[in-house]
């Protein structure tokens, strides 16, 4: 039996190696993306941990330490517990390096969008996330906030206004 070829189905050179190139760049891509998206992710809930951390810090800072009675050290322990809790997992590939999230401690008085009534302690960290894999994507922000009601008020203090 002698196979003949047909003119439609000819042997073209290279023809194979274009293709593998063409599916191997989409691959790529799609793996870089899967990192990106992976570290994102990642880095979303650690930053949910760090303003959890710092705003249960705010509502006990004063039991855990009673000469802690001023606002401004009531935030600075919200944001050195917000900062141990990154500190506690090993994330030097989710933040690349870079000076990492930057965290916001308050405490609020009466925010009718939180519900918590009398006096909170808010925490909110950002980050300024941008692509390892896949630069052509823009970078944007993630925020996470964190709101809870203080439980003991130590004697002297007042929510602020």
């Amino acid at each position: 039996m002698v196979h003949v070829r047909s003119r439609n189905h000819r042997s073209r050179p290279g023809q194979s190696l274009v293709e593998f190139a063409l599916l191997a760049t989409t691959l790529v891509l799609m793996l870089g993306v899967a990192v990106d998206g992976a570290r994102a992710f990642s880095a979303w809930i650690v930053m949910g941990n760090m303003a959890r951390a710092a705003a249960q810090y705010g509502t006990i800072g004063p039991i855990l330490d009673p000469a802690v009675d001023q606002e401004d050290e009531i935030e600075a322990g919200m944001r050195a517990a917000a900062l141990a809790e990154l500190n506690s997992q090993a994330l030097a590939f989710v933040f690349n390096g870079t000076t990492g999230p930057s965290v916001v401690p308050e405490l609020v008085r009466d925010d009718p969008a939180t519900a918590v009534g009398d006096c909170a302690a808010r925490a909110t960290v950002s980050y300024d996330f941008q692509p390892l894999f896949v630069p052509v994507f823009p970078g944007f922000t993630i925020r996470r906030q964190a709101t809870m009601r203080i439980q003991y008020v130590p004697a002297g203090f007042t929510c602020p206004l």
